[in-house]
């Protein structure tokens, strides 16, 4: 052990192995990266070389040492920082670089957390009888949370208590000059106890963004609502934590807001009839004028191989654009688009979307950034979940869409599809996450096989509930053909949902030209014809379903 690994580095940040020695950030002055270079010497017992040009006798000053410090002999040492070779702990490779100390309510030390070069983590105690003082294992040592007596003064004054998931973001949030803490041991070790600290505080959870950060922030949120806090959950702009959304130059009110409970609805008496009747109604809130209204939920529907999901997929790039989707010479203001994808791959996606985005480009329509999403699942999601329920309802109030298209509908849970009940949960799911964002939905959904030919329904195939959700239900069918299946040059645009409201779908649509949108208005009723049962293939779009 060395008065380098016992006193220094525990004091440094970003410190990692390099060479024979180490590299930190310097104390000194604004290290953006790591510029300290660090070892142990021959005439000292540490050397210091900071590539800025900082002396080191500032450096030892700003870490709160001397080099008399450095200097003394081992038993003199402060032993919290001492890291016991046998100790039954594995002395890891660069020793510890950071330890956190969990107090009680008066700041008497319970256990440390200590952090090693590797990004490993260990915990200790104190022990009388220890050796040097520790040991390794908590056993009944009190859990509590990381800098209490600091939340229990910012709950007392009124300010906004910050929870992360590990004690290097805490760190990076408290030079913020705001009160941060978390538990010890990361994700999914909240307790109980540890929110009656926080009882009818509010409080801000920085989530980090991965599924196990993204479930904590949840456990958190659910103990805390139970003691009648005020919870916001916000997850990085960029990066995995709220430390690489900071380190990126964001601010906290850069992140994004994923759930709040802050903005409680309006109590209010329903309105009597000359006060309903009194209100004046905007005409329509389009996204699409004539063909989408948001908050409209949309099932599409098609036998398989016509194309409904390249219909689908041309609908999203057009909304986003800021094209009409059918009438392509007409412009219209573009919407921001998120799309779901529980079927397909995202290297499928990238072939089917890149000549859509090039279609718009042609024409000038540019897809700006940030205006389409996407998210891949390809194994699906059970709305019926809670998990996977507040999952979506995250997404969605993090992209904010204007259009939400997801499905296919039978990924969207996992009973059986002809049960209403988890169609029913899911659907409530759906209009939940509508509601929310105040977004038009577009669904896939496959027709049944049924009977042959035109006799066969386009209905979606599953529950009935599908029948009767929808505003409105579209699908696509050969025209004039007994044949089903395999690509057709022209549909029938058929609605098996009687509509609740006008809405200007074309009647028939046929393939575009290479290079072109994939489908367009045919005008009239069309002469049937029929693609080849084996085409070759075409360069310009894939027509699946």
């Amino acid at each position: 052990m060395s008065a380098l690994t016992e006193l220094v580095l525990p004091k440094l940040e970003a410190v990692k192995p390099s060479g024979g020695g180490y590299m930190a950030r310097c104390p000194v002055h604004d290290d953006g990266s790591a510029s300290l270079s660090l070892g142990i010497g021959k005439d000292h017992p540490v050397v210091f070389h900071c590539h800025a040009g900082c002396h080191a006798d500032d450096i030892l000053a700003a870490l709160g040492l001397s080099w008399a410090d450095l200097s003394k002999p081992r038993e003199q040492i402060d032993d919290r920082f001492q890291q016991p070779r046998r100790s039954g702990l594995p002395y890891t490779a660069g020793g510890f670089v950071a330890h956190y100390d969990y107090t009680d309510e008066q700041g008497a030390l319970l256990f440390q957390v200590l952090r090693t070069a590797d990004k490993k983590f260990r915990q200790r105690r104190p022990d009388p009888d220890g050796k040097n003082g520790w040991t390794w294992k908590l056993g009944d040592a009190r859990r509590v949370l990381y800098r209490l007596p600091e939340v229990i003064q910012g709950v007392a004054d009124g300010r906004v208590i910050h929870i992360a998931e590990g004690e290097k973001d805490v760190e990076n949030l408290r030079k913020l000059g705001i009160v941060a803490t978390c538990n010890s041991g990361g994700a999914g070790k909240w307790r109980p106890e540890y929110s009656e600290f926080l009882r009818e505080a509010v409080v801000l959870i920085c989530a980090d963004k991965d599924d196990p950060g993204q479930a904590h922030a949840r456990q958190v949120r659910d103990s805390l609502l139970d003691v009648g806090a005020t919870v916001i959950i916000l997850e990085p702009l960029v990066g995995k934590d709220i430390s690489d959304h900071l380190a990126a130059g964001y601010s906290l009110d850069d992140a994004e807001v994923t759930w709040r409970n802050d903005q409680p609805a309006k109590v209010d008496l329903a309105p009597d009839l000359d006060q309903f009747l009194a209100v004046e109604d905007e005409p329509y809130d389009w996204l699409v004028e004539g063909l989408l209204e948001r908050g409209d939920r949309i099932i599409l529907t098609g036998f398989e191989g016509l194309g409904k999901s390249v219909l689908s997929r041309q609908i999203s790039i057009c909304v986003a654009a800021g094209v009409h989707p059918f009438k392509h010479a007409i412009d219209i203001p573009p919407r921001r688009v998120l799309v779901i994808d529980c079927e397909n791959s995202a290297s499928q996606n990238r072939r089917k979307y890149r000549d859509l985005r090039d279609a718009a480009a042609k024409y000038n329509h540019k897809v700006e950034p940030g205006m389409w999403r996407i998210i891949h699942r390809v194994d699906g999601i059970d709305l019926t979940t809670r998990e996977d329920a507040e999952w979506l309802l995250e997404r969605v109030t993090a992209h904010q869409p204007e259009l939400l298209v997801i499905g296919p509908f039978y990924r969207l849970h996992n009973a059986n599809i002809n049960e209403e009940g988890p169609a029913r949960a899911t659907v409530a799911v759906l209009d939940r996450v509508r509601a929310a964002v105040n977004c038009a939905l577009l669904i896939e959904a496959h027709a049944g096989h049924g009977e042959q030919g035109l006799k066969r329904s386009v209905r979606p195939t599953g529950s009935s509930l599908l029948m009767r959700w929808p505003e409105f239900g579209v699908g696509i069918v050969p025209c004039g053909t007994t044949e089903t299946g395999g690509p057709n040059s022209t549909v029938e645009v058929r609605h098996w949902r009687g509509q609740r409201d006008q809405r200007e779908w074309p009647s028939y649509l046929t393939w575009g030209d290479v290079g072109h949108w994939p489908w367009k208005i045919a005008l009239g009723a069309p002469v049937p014809k029929r693609i080849p049962s084996q085409p070759g293939p075409r360069k310009d779009f894939h027509h699946d379903q």
